[in-house]
């Protein structure tokens, strides 16, 4: 079952990869996109919080939880995304991405998040050399020099999502399920996108709004999904095993 579910998230991580890539060749800025699928994907986790009629928990605990979760794993990833993808060669930054789950194995290993053995430890590195050897064979390398301000930064990405994902794995609240974390994270980072949104020109550029929807709608849809199998992955499985899926998302898209 855990290989499966594995499966579908790289899947999905692929899959809403390409769904923002329609909605940049359609013209739509990648800021509005994000900040419609936020809030789209909060309207979807709010609406099956309300049909099975239990809301996240609102513990102090649980808050603090959905905060740092929340930043770590969207808020600040995403911000540096936007900031450092312009500026690095595809395929230098696919590679650092590429990193995270051997972060992920090193942090796990040192907070004794999980138990260090040698089939964790060979199936990420060997993830990690076929992901080198997708990224190769599918990018085209430029012979740019890129600064070095460039690179270190384009590392916090992995690095951010490696500390969220160890986070959520150490530091579950208990008595709170998957569904209530999500949207937690979820009302979080939705604030901080309506915060945003003035900003952005979201209210003056309406044509936005019929260029963007199916794209958008693909990714409400993906995400809320990916992020929902994410957690439960995270939580009967592990942060290790759950960063394995940036490879089987990087399979998925080069084919």
């Amino acid at each position: 079952m855990k290989i499966v579910l594995l499966l579908l998230l790289g899947l999905g991580w692929a899959a809403r990869i390409a769904a923002f890539k329609i909605a940049s060749e359609r013209g739509v800025p990648a800021a509005i996109v994000i900040q419609f699928a936020i809030i789209g994907i909060l309207m979807s986790l709010a609406l099956i919080s309300l049909v099975r009629w239990r809301m996240p928990s609102r513990s102090p605990v649980a808050l603090r939880f959905y905060v740092v979760s929340g930043g770590l794993g969207f808020l600040l990833p995403f911000a540096l995304e936007t900031i450092v993808a312009g500026k690095i060669p595809a395929f230098v930054f696919i590679v650092i991405i590429s990193t995270m789950p051997v972060w992920t194995l090193l942090l796990s290993f040192a907070l004794r998040v999980e138990h260090a053995n040698w089939t964790k430890t060979i199936a990420v590195l060997v993830g990690f050399v076929s992901a080198l050897l997708i990224a190769w064979d599918n990018t085209a390398i430029g012979t740019e020099t890129v600064s070095l301000t460039w690179i270190l930064m384009g590392f916090l990405v992995p690095l951010l999502y490696t500390l969220n994902t160890v986070f959520v794995a150490a530091r579950w609240p208990k008595g709170v399920d998957a569904i209530e974390v999500a949207t937690g994270q979820a009302a979080v980072v939705g604030v901080a996108a309506l915060v945003a949104m003035p900003f952005s020109g979201l209210f003056v550029e309406g044509w936005v709004l019929q260029r963007a929807l199916g794209p958008v709608a693909a990714i409400v849809f993906l995400e809320t999904v990916s992020l929902l199998i994410y957690l439960r992955i995270v939580k009967v499985y592990g942060a290790i095993f759950v960063s394995l899926a940036n490879y089987v998302a990087m399979f998925f898209g080069a084919l």
